[in-house]
C-alpha cells in the first residue's frame, strides 16, 4: 500500500493491486465524545451511511468495500477530480449540473461544508461525490443554512451560492432545528 496523505486528521492509502483506497480517521477528542454519545456517526460508518443515502438518490459515490468506526475502504473510480477535469476542458454545462447536484443533496436534508471541486470526480459525464465522512443529516450540525451558504460562497463564489440558494427548497426538520439553534446562539 502506498501512503497518499497523512496528517493529524486522516491518512489515505492506495492499494494498486486491488484498486482500493483505505482512509483512517484520527478525530480530536471533542469529536470522539460526540461519536461516543451518539450525537454524530463515527466517520467511517457515516461515509457508508451517506453513500447508501446517495445511492437511493441516484447520486454516484465510490463503492464502499468496508466501513468501521475510524476507517473506510472504497473502490477506485478511475476519474479526474472535477477541478482537474476543468483545467483540460471548457464545458459551460458543468457548473449548472454541479449547482443542481449540490441543491439536490441539500434538498434531501443532507448538509456538508467542504465545497470544492476536488471533492467531486467526473467520469463519462457523471459526477461522483467523494469524502463523504463530513456529510450529515443530523440535527446536531454546528452551522445551519447560513453556514452552508457562506461556505458555498467562500469556496465556489457568489453566483454559485445564489443559484444553489434559489434551488434549495426543502428544509428538513433537522435543518430547521439546526437553524433554531443557530438563532439562539446569535447566528443567522
Amino acid at each position: 500500500m502506498t501512503c497518499l496523505r497523512k496528517n493529524h486528521k486522516r491518512s489515505v492509502y492506495y492499494n494498486k493491486e486491488t484498486g482500493e483506497y483505505t482512509k483512517y480517521f484520527t478525530p480530536k477528542l471533542e469529536l470522539k465524545l460526540k461519536y461516543w454519545l451518539g450525537i454524530r456517526r463515527y466517520p467511517g460508518e457515516n461515509f457508508a451511511y451517506i453513500a447508501n443515502k446517495f445511492s437511493e438518490l441516484r447520486i454516484k459515490t465510490p463503492p464502499v468495500i468496508k466501513a468501521e468506526k475510524y476507517m473506510v475502504v472504497t473502490k477506485e473510480i478511475n476519474a479526474p477530480t472535477l477541478e482537474e477535469y476543468l483545467t483540460t476542458t471548457n464545458d459551460p454545462e458543468i457548473e449548472k449540473r454541479l449547482i443542481e447536484l449540490v441543491a439536490s443533496i441539500l434538498n434531501a436534508g443532507i448538509v456538508f461544508f467542504d465545497f470544492n471541486r476536488g471533492n467531486f470526480l467526473y467520469k463519462d459525464g457523471e459526477f461522483y461525490v467523494i469524502d463523504l465522512e463530513g456529510y450529515t443529516d443530523s440535527i446536531f450540525v454546528s452551522r445551519g443554512r447560513s453556514g452552508v451558504l457562506y461556505r458555498l460562497e467562500k469556496d465556489l463564489g457568489t453566483h454559485f451560492r445564489n443559484e444553489v440558494e434559489k434551488r434549495w427548497i426543502n428544509i428538513s426538520l433537522p435543518q430547521k432545528i439546526s437553524g433554531m439553534f443557530q438563532k439562539l446562539r446569535g447566528k443567522k
